[in-house]
């Protein structure tokens, strides 16, 4: 096994595409995690080793290219590496392949921070890779974006109480949860002529369950096809993202 690389291939069934038959964005992503997961458990930096040090991975800012619909019926195989690390931070890339035709569908460029448990502050990645050779020489072919900015001029609006079922082991809002609400701000019949092509998220603070969300949207720069999204809980940005979408052929 090459310890630098990790590749998991799957099904995608209907039970987990949308209206228009195609991976949702909180799927995909919740893919990129497991992925991210079976890795590090493989290479011993995985939740066990992490708790046994009082902290735990958290994603910090992600950055997604979808070059073409993950469409259901099909098998995909996706490949993840680890690029860097320092004492606060991991930065980690994915590609993801139609298993028949070898075709990329989808990159992406994460980074990771360690969490204490306790103090809910930065913890020290330096022991966990120590004596580890698991960086890879391979690099995120995209552009990892810049700076994610709240918008001073909201053009829609929406809100949301976080229940038990967003919750997650770590006793926080689930990245699944804050994406599904990102989603949420179009309607239906926008996804059936636009489809998301590139998406990037970044983490500001925790939100927790029953506290109430606030989710305002606005278009990037007066571009209708580039949005700026925050999810807000008493004025306190949680999350920043920025979602392209393509028209459909």
């Amino acid at each position: 096994m090459n310890p630098k690389l990790y590749s998991y291939e799957f099904y995608l069934t209907a039970s987990e595409v949308n209206a228009q038959r195609e991976m949702p964005l909180s799927r995909l992503v919740t893919t990129l995690i497991d992925t991210a997961t079976g890795h590090a458990n493989i290479i011993g930096i995985g939740f066990d080793r992490m708790i046994r040090e009082g902290i735990s991975w958290v994603l910090s800012r992600l950055t997604i290219d979808i070059d073409a619909p993950v469409t259901v019926n099909r098998t995909y195989r996706m490949e993840t590496w680890i690029e860097s690390v320092s004492r606060l931070f991991s930065e980690r890339g994915f590609e993801m392949t139609d298993a028949e035709t070898g075709h990329t569908v989808m990159r992406a460029h994460s980074t990771w921070m360690a969490v204490n448990m306790t103090t809910r502050r930065p913890g020290d990645l330096t022991p966990i890779f120590e004596g580890l050779d698991v960086i890879s020489d391979r690099r995120y072919a995209g552009d990892k974006g810049g700076k994610l900015l709240p918008s001073h001029t909201p053009e829609r609006e929406s809100t949301y109480r976080f229940a038990v079922s967003d919750i997650d082991v770590n006793r926080h809002v689930t990245t699944r949860r804050y994406i599904d609400l990102i989603v949420d701000m179009w309607p239906l019949d926008y996804y059936d002529t636009m489809r998301p092509s590139r998406f990037e998220l970044a983490f500001k603070h925790e939100a927790r369950y029953d506290e109430e969300a606030v989710v305002i949207a606005a278009s990037h720069e007066g571009s209708p096809e580039v949005n700026d999204v925050e999810i807000r809980v008493n004025s306190t940005s949680c999350c920043l993202a920025r979602l392209r979408f393509t028209a459909r052929d």
